[in-house]
């Protein structure tokens, strides 16, 4: 692949499926471990991709505990009445803002700070109760936005570094 390797290709997919890093860390990673156009192209995609496939997992994830926190006989009593009390509450609040749920989502994950992005997203989805499929556009809207975001700060980054230090 290009000029980089499939360890270092491998590194920036498993930094952009990190929760917190996704690709507001994978993305400069391309940049730090790349330098030829087709390595960094590779990387970006790779970068993207692997931050695409977060929230269909977790989405499918958080269903999965759902059903077993609700139906499990291993799980406590209390345990089980404090997470459909918390759900309950949750349902309640998302009703009133249900309006602006998807916007909301898209924006939520598209701003590229610490605590925001797919993992954090796909959290908010479920306990909003939002649709998953329409959960699932939202979010990967919002990582599309966020790796343009993250892509053009980073290049107008490394292009102030260049004329600052005459490189």
């Amino acid at each position: 692949m290009a000029g980089g390797s499939i360890a270092e290709y491998f590194v920036v997919f498993l930094v952009s499926l990190l929760p917190i890093a996704e690709v507001r860390g994978s993305i400069p990673m391309v940049f730090i471990l790349f330098r030829d156009t087709t390595s960094i192209v590779y990387g970006l995609t790779i970068a993207v991709i692997g931050n695409l496939i977060v929230a269909p997992i977790v989405l499918i994830v958080l269903k999965w505990l759902d059903i077993i926190i609700m139906n499990s006989r291993a799980v406590p009593n209390i345990v089980r009445r404090v997470y459909a009390k918390v759900m309950r509450y949750a349902h309640s609040k998302a009703s009133k803002i249900n309006r602006y749920s998807l916007i909301g989502l898209i924006i939520f994950v598209a701003i590229p700070l610490p605590g925001t992005g797919a993992w954090t997203g796909s959290l908010v989805a479920h306990i909003l109760g939002i649709d998953r499929r329409r959960a699932l556009v939202a979010i990967e809207l919002g990582v599309l936005v966020a790796s343009l975001i993250v892509l053009l700060a980073s290049i107008l980054g490394i292009e102030i570094i260049k004329r600052i230090f005459m490189l």
